[in-house]
């Protein structure tokens, strides 16, 4: 097949969950031979790259500049009332690429993000099937935010934010077009009544690269948080392990640490690392090392949707997890098997307490859940359920084709 991926960024691992996910979609499928071009935005000009092998290097093969401007955005944001998010990637230039690349190249897929697809209406690619990937059901994350806001002018802004999404959310149900999307309770939220529209399509992990490390001997005492500390969920989750888990075990445990790992910590995470005990680390070069050396991993997670990767990772690294409910419907570990799946600060504390007094339950804890990871998130699996989303897609096309001669 021929697929043309457009994304919302370059795909690129390390990255943005997007960019993660785009770029090894792109590059399980050329592993298996099929022919792959992406095209997307960086600053005010469209790109569209072919991969040229399967470590991911990709070659310019065709560059058109635009003006970013603010005309696009504020026709998105006010006249069609869509979010802010979705506007931002609001790119003319993007249409007239890929106009030039549809007269000289007929794509069996046009797979695209699916905040980017406003830029396309008036784009009908006649021998093409469109694949939206959702990624993430948005305006579940939103919903879900807007009932933990306290402030009120936050409040507000995440209201007015979740009310533009699933609009855009309903133009984007109306379009012709194949849906993907992380995992099944997004799926059931986004489509409701319509699952049949949407297949499930994770993110893979890649095991090579996730493993265990069994030079390390001995744990440190120690609880650890990973992801990027902008992100509201991750911000709110960061600051309940610190104040409303860890520091009550920390009266019991006086050598308990806990270790907060990731990019871009907001202002309320950098004033953690002043409780006793706290390490707010910022960028690390290799993420794994707090994971292989920390004996358990803890996601007090409230809000947010989709798939979490990064409790993926920690699993296929051994790495025993106490983590909420909330995070783990994109999942679906079992509970006492594969994790510890916890809803108020109590049993958070408790069960974390009891994985920290008992190596043996750790390992177990730990080794259960990288057998699940090994089992429904390996490269292999995840590259067969996007190639059989695709298959299906060119198969109803082809059905549209037959039906429309006769």
């Amino acid at each position: 097949m021929d697929i043309l991926f457009i994304t919302h960024r370059r795909p690129k691992i390390p990255g943005k969950g997007d960019q993660v996910r785009a770029f090894q979609q792109m590059v399980s499928l050329l592993k298996r031979g099929h022919r792959v071009h992406c095209l997307f935005q960086e600053k005010n000009e469209a790109y569209c790259y072919s991969l040229s092998s399967a470590k991911g290097d990709m070659e310019e093969q065709y560059r058109l500049k635009g003006n970013v401007g603010y005309l696009p955005l504020l026709k998105s944001f006010f006249l069609k009332g869509y979010p802010l998010s979705v506007s931002l990637h609001s790119f003319p230039a993007l249409t007239s690429l890929l106009q030039q690349l549809l007269s000289c190249t007929d794509y069996d897929v046009i797979h695209i993000q699916s905040k980017l697809v406003h830029n396309f209406t008036t784009v009908q690619p006649p021998r093409s099937m469109v694949v939206i990937d959702y990624i993430d059901a948005i305006s579940l994350h939103l919903e879900r935010r807007y009932k933990r806001v306290k402030n009120p002018i936050e409040k507000l802004a995440v209201k007015g934010e979740l009310v533009r999404m699933k609009k855009y959310e309903t133009f984007l149900k109306n379009q012709e077009a194949k849906a993907i999307i992380t995992s099944p309770a997004d799926k059931e939220f986004l489509h409701f009544g319509r699952a049949s529209q949407a297949d499930v399509v994770p993110n893979y992990i890649d095991l090579s690269y996730f493993h265990l490390n069994r030079l390390i001997k001995s744990k440190k005492t120690a609880l650890v948080f990973t992801g990027t500390m902008s992100y509201a969920p991750n911000v709110d989750a960061a600051v309940r392990l610190v104040k409303d888990i860890y520091q009550p075990l920390k009266k019991k445990l006086p050598d308990l640490e806990c270790w907060i790992v990731g990019t871009n910590p907001s202002s309320a995470v950098k004033r953690l690392s002043n409780i006793s005990g706290v390490t707010v680390t910022g960028f690390v070069e290799d993420i794994r090392e707090w994971q292989w050396r920390a004996a358990v991993y803890v996601c007090p997670l409230r809000f947010g949707a989709g798939q979490q990767n990064k409790i993926l990772e920690a699993a296929a690294l051994g790495c025993p997890i106490v983590m909420s409910r909330i995070t783990n419907l994109g999942i679906g570990f079992a509970d006492q098997e594969e994790a510890m799946i916890c809803e108020q600060d109590q049993e958070f504390i408790a069960q974390t307490e009891k994985l920290l007094a008992d190596q043996h339950l750790r390992e177990a804890l730990g080794g259960g859940a990288r057998q699940f990871v090994a089992a429904r998130f390996s490269e292999e699996k995840v590259a067969n359920q996007l190639i059989a989303a695709y298959a299906d897609s060119v198969y109803q096309l082809k059905n549209k084709e037959v039906e429309a001669c006769k």
